[in-house]
């Protein structure tokens, strides 16, 4: 079973336990990396067993060279390895993922569930370890199973951006397209700079441009299976899911336009914002919404959203840019500093 493993070969990949470590042994170690990077795989394994004989406690060499027999397909002597791993003190959830992993290479995706189990007892809050689960049952074509998944991991690890990846493009894929929207946009601000992040910049622009149709004098939006008009609202006083509280206020922001493009979108989504939070923020809280709010108060949330969906119109965005260097320039300084970057917890997260 083929799938995606997020891991790195550098050392920062690992969750290092602060232990005075053998310098020789690290040396080494580091230079195993070196050698697995540039594809000399037998000789960083021989480099790692040479650790172990240093430094015999330390679960990080027998971890790297079960990595390293992972990078040569022979899952059976990593999963000899991992399974040994998993007694060393100290251990992090990457050893259960690694090992799980192995299993789903090797063709056996119960064993790996049951390895991801096991290590989400004893880590309770891996949001990782939910993500492979969901992984497997994402290949098998179980949907549901693969969302609950994605779903629990946000529950217990907020500011893991993996599963808001995963479950933005299967909502995409669905008629719930306002739950991809929020789960894509939250993954892009957890996540930044990475080809994931330009990947779902593209996604979330053609989905807002697919789900809003303005014809003339006529407009409607498609965020979910509940479709909402003008003829629909009569104040706000409606009572209904949440993709139609959001598509009484936006639909109402499709009033002045005549198209959607970038600019337009901007337009509209600043516009659905001011209404949202008179009328439905304090009884129909959103965390991503907040953020915008407090974007909007700090005049940034038009450079916000041409950033945002920038590869999505690319050529807008960058004629956009061209003619505000100092508001673009005054909202990626704001943005980059750590205080701004959006905080989900568990008791603001989202979860559709």
């Amino acid at each position: 079973m083929k799938k995606i493993i997020l891991l790195l070969f550098v050392f920062i990949s690992i969750h290092f336990h602060a232990q005075q470590r053998n310098e020789e042994a690290w040396n080494k170690a580091k230079e195993a990396i070196k050698l697995m990077e540039e594809g000399k795989i037998d000789e960083s394994i021989d480099l790692l067993k040479e650790c172990e004989k240093i430094d015999s406690k330390d679960y990080t060499y027998p971890y790297e060279k079960a990595y390293a027999y992972i990078l040569k397909k022979d899952y059976k002597t990593a999963i000899k390895i991992l399974t040994k791993t998993k007694k060393y003190k100290g251990i992090t959830n990457q050893v259960y993922q690694l090992l799980g992993n192995c299993y789903s290479y090797s063709g056996e995706p119960e064993k790996a569930i049951k390895e991801y189990e096991e290590g989400m007892k004893k880590f309770p809050n891996s949001g990782n370890l939910y993500l492979e689960k969901g992984n497997i049952y994402l290949f098998q074509e179980k949907y549901n199973e693969a969302i609950q998944c994605y779903e629990d991991g946000i529950k217990v690890d907020p500011m893991y951006p993996s599963n808001y990846y995963r479950l933005a493009k299967l909502f995409f894929a669905s008629k719930d397209k306002l739950s991809g929207l929020i789960y894509g946009e939250l993954f892009m601000n957890i996540e930044r700079t990475t080809k994931r992040t330009t990947e779902m910049s593209k996604l979330l622009y053609d989905t807002y441009t697919e789900v809003i149709k303005i014809d003339g004098d006529n407009a409607s939006i498609h965020f979910c299976e509940l479709t909402i008009g003008l003829k629909d609202v009569d104040n706000g006083k409606i009572e209904m899911p949440f993709c139609g509280i959001f598509g009484s206020h936006f639909i109402l922001a499709t009033i002045t336009q005549k198209e959607v493009n970038l600019k337009t979108l901007s337009e509209m989504r600043l516009f659905f914002i001011n209404s949202y939070f008179k009328k439905d923020y304090e009884k129909h809280p959103n965390l991503l919404f907040e953020y915008h709010n407090r974007l909007l108060q700090n005049d940034l949330l038009e450079a916000y959203n041409f950033y945002l969906f920038q590869v999505g119109s690319s050529s807008e965005f960058n004629e956009w840019k061209n003619n505000n260097e100092s508001t673009y320039t005054k909202f990626t300084e704001w943005y980059v500093q750590p205080e701004n970057i959006i905080e989900i917890n568990q008791k603001n997260r989202f979860i559709r």
